[in-house]
């Protein structure tokens, strides 16, 4: 038996295969983090953009469900029903400005121009002689912080930017409105091909519930204005309409739009005098009442059962993080949050039976 001398092992050159292996991991790994750490400040420093995105899909939702509306009733299809839904929107809006506009501003500039000096009368009393000045130094920092168009065109005015992000809300919702699915397909080619499915119908079920929100809130806010301003009108108050039309405005604000529509109408009834202030106040706890109890239980019973809780919090958290934005958007938006929870995660990932909201009736 011949003994072959053993071969001497070849030089180590460069790392081994699992050595490099290894390294590749860490590179790629470094790499994805890296990549989502930019995202989240990518979407943090363009949240009021996105926020800006979502009112436009609201204002396309209000439209695509007057066109389905105008679709059902009349032989109209696609283009045309959104063309003549957008004309009765802007018909209707430009109807009430005709009649109503020059009252209404006329006594606004009024309550506008009181207003200071109502703050400092309300300071007086409590004992914090500088109430107006820390009421507007606040009131213009919370407001600014949403001035997107107007910090890009280089404008200071408050005004001017609101008026500018309203522009833009309205234009990029008349688009999405135009060609809803061509955006639905294009967002769900970012999701896993594996996961498509469910979050199409989420996106379904999440475009039915706000559309039966919407429509909730646009008839609690045309008969919470109404109601105010009858109300407001019989007890003798100055600037009634006005009063009773932000009353109708900020109940879009679910929780706090109620309460912040009150606190004008408060300090007017307080330069009154007399039992004024009460007769106020009871006014519009009856009209919430009402509101709470006999309107949104008619006009919601198929749509979204929206804890408080919940509404509260989105609109605390959003207003703190995103300002005016935040706080307008919140409760919609916690509405399109709280259908994707219960359908993509109690549903789908935890097995659990539940009803997901805008998911029975839609047709």
């Amino acid at each position: 038996m011949s003994l072959k001398p053993e071969r001497p092992p070849a030089p180590r050159s460069g790392a081994s295969k699992p050595e490099a292996f290894r390294a590749g991991e860490l590179v790629r790994a470094t790499l994805i983090v890296a990549g989502i750490v930019l995202l989240i400040v990518a979407l943090w420093q363009l949240a009021d953009l996105i926020l800006l995105g979502f009112g436009a899909v609201v204002v396309a939702t209000i439209l695509r469900s007057l066109a389905g509306l105008i679709e059902r009733v009349t032989p109209l299809k696609d283009g045309w029903s959104l063309a003549l839904g957008s004309l009765l929107v802007a018909g209707l809006i430009g109807s009430f400005v005709y009649l109503l506009g020059a009252q209404i501003y006329a006594q606004g500039s009024d309550l506008i121009g009181k207003l200071p000096g109502l703050v400092s009368g309300l300071g007086d009393r409590i004992g914090i002689p500088n109430l107006n000045e820390l009421v507007a130094e606040r009131s213009t920092d919370f407001l600014g912080r949403s001035g997107l168009v107007g910090n890009i065109a280089g404008y200071t005015s408050v005004v001017i930017s609101a008026l500018a992000n309203f522009v833009v809300v309205i234009v990029a919702g008349i688009y999405f409105a135009a060609s809803p699915e061509r955006y639905r397909k294009g967002f769900l080619k970012l999701v896993p091909a594996h996961v498509r499915d469910e979050a199409g119908r989420a996106m379904d079920n999440a475009s039915h519930a706000l559309q039966l929100w919407l429509l909730g809130q646009v008839i609690s806010m045309i008969l919470i204005g109404i109601l105010t301003t009858i109300g407001l009108y019989l007890l003798g108050m100055p600037s009634a309409l006005a009063l009773g039309f932000f009353a109708g405005v900020a109940e879009f604000v679910p929780v706090v739009g109620p309460l912040l529509s009150a606190v004008p109408a408060i300090l007017v009834a307080l330069s009154e005098g007399g039992t004024t202030v009460f007769w106020v106040i009871g006014l519009y706890i009856l009209v919430q009442q009402a509101e709470g109890n006999l309107i949104m239980p008619l006009v919601q019973r198929r749509a979204v059962d929206l804890p408080p809780v919940v509404t509260l919090f989105a609109l605390a958290g959003l207003g703190i993080l995103f300002g005016p934005l935040g706080v307008l958007f919140g409760a919609p938006l916690a509405v399109v949050m709280y259908v994707a929870v219960q359908q993509l995660y109690v549903r789908d990932t935890l097995g659990e039976k539940t009803n997901v909201p805008g998911e029975e009736g839609k047709g």
